[in-house]
């Protein structure tokens, strides 16, 4: 085979590595790809012109890998390519003015002892004291921490 088909081979898979590792990490299958064919042509510069020039195209070879690598990280740290989105929400962040102790509402869901109540148009995460609470039941809001409504069970 001759010497540029192998270039070729070996620079092709230099630039699936590059895109596996840079461009679209977690598909594998362009890392695959491209670990095979840099092989291939380590191989059949082996297999057509001996020892020397195989030792000679791994080293190469490895090379052009780490300096892929390098220049890679280096475009990414750079930011050209990086993303630059930021998230701002909070989980689990509670809207303590929509609710007051003493507002009254109704359960949507079972509470076991937390489910979904409707309280003020708002379908929310309630916790009961430890009680069930049956769907549609009328409830109350007795204690608001930072995450949580406690409610307990109007009686009819």
């Amino acid at each position: 085979m001759t010497l540029g088909i192998i270039i070729a081979i070996i620079a092709i898979g230099l630039i699936l590595l590059f895109l596996e590792i840079f461009l679209i990490p977690g598909t594998t299958l362009f890392g695959i790809v491209g670990g095979v064919a840099l092989i291939i042509g380590v191989v059949l510069v082996y297999y057509d012109y001996g020892n020397k020039w195989g030792n000679i195209a791994v080293g190469i070879t490895l090379f052009l890998v780490a300096v892929a690598v390098v220049a890679g990280f280096k475009v990414i740290q750079s930011n050209s390519l990086a993303m630059k989105a930021e998230i701002t929400g909070k989980v689990n962040e509670l809207e303590k003015h929509l609710y007051n102790i003493g507002d009254r509402g109704m359960t949507v869901s079972e509470l076991r002892p937390n489910g979904k109540g409707m309280f003020n148009e708002n379908k929310i995460d309630i916790y009961s004291n430890g009680e069930y609470i049956q769907r549609e039941s009328e409830v109350e809001i007795i204690k608001i921490t930072n995450d949580k409504i406690y409610v307990k069970l109007i009686k009819a």
